[in-house]
């Protein structure tokens, strides 16, 4: 069954923006295909892959879908930057994950009826592809071998859970903080001799939130962090001037 056409045209009527100049217009002359799992198909695979996607262009601060809500399709995140929160039945906010350019965004979504997990905001300007998954899954059919890299990455995912799990239940706040400004400068920094610049500009709130810990806690060990030459802040931009000192701290 093929997504509902009145549901797609009102994702693009409320979310649609002006293309920017790093949208991506075509799946064949993608420079992320061959690195992304879900679309690195060819020959007629790759051609009915372009009829059963939508793409949506979101400004900054954007809400891509709702935690709760039922899954319209596969989503995967084909330029920019988006974050992944978590609500409690109190108000409590956590975001949970970061991603980049080439992350699907859900994994979970290959099940039926899913709902989804988590909200979805854009930290800048992004584009996502919503991809019909029925038909998607017609494709993985024929297709053994994207059969088998999509269990590996699913596989993946349940260690990159575990991780996250462990962060939470074994480290304190110090060592929580420490890792999770090593994650962020590996995954979206810039290298700058030794120092890492992260390349993300994240409010307090929003640190304090990934972390796990109280706004206060984060501004606090940020502080410190500062005061052992461990990192400068200018604004909201973070740059780690010692990585491996940070690991130590982190227990990595």
């Amino acid at each position: 069954m093929s997504m509902p056409a009145k549901v797609l045209l009102a994702l693009n009527d409320r979310h649609i923006v002006k293309r920017k100049p790093c949208s991506i217009e075509r799946c064949d002359t993608c420079a992320l295909r061959a690195k992304v799992v879900l679309c690195d198909l060819k020959g007629s695979d790759l051609a009915e892959f372009q009829t059963i996607k939508r793409t949506l262009d979101y400004a900054p601060h954007q809400t891509v879908f709702y935690e709760g809500h039922a899954c319209l399709g596969l989503y995967l995140l084909c330029a920019g930057k988006v974050k992944l929160t978590r609500s409690s039945a109190r108000g409590q906010r956590q975001i949970v994950r970061i991603l980049g350019p080439g992350e699907l965004i859900e994994k979970h979504v290959f099940g039926e009826r899913a709902l989804h997990e988590v909200t979805c905001e854009t930290l800048e300007p992004s584009q996502v592809c919503v991809i019909d998954k029925e038909r998607y899954l017609a494709v993985i059919h024929r297709n053994p071998q994207l059969a088998i890299k999509l269990i590996q990455l699913l596989s993946h995912e349940v260690g990159v859970n575990m991780d996250h799990l462990d962060q939470f239940t074994f480290k304190t706040a110090r060592e929580r903080l420490a890792g999770l400004l090593l994650e962020l400068g590996d995954r979206f920094g810039k290298k700058d001799d030794d120092h890492v610049r992260v390349g993300l500009t994240l409010k307090r709130e929003e640190v304090a939130e990934m972390a796990g810990i109280t706004v206060e806690t984060a501004i606090r060990l940020l502080g410190l962090f500062r005061d052992e030459a461990l990192l400068t802040i200018d604004g909201r931009t973070i740059t780690l001037l010692n990585p491996d000192r940070l690991a130590r701290i982190a227990r990595r």
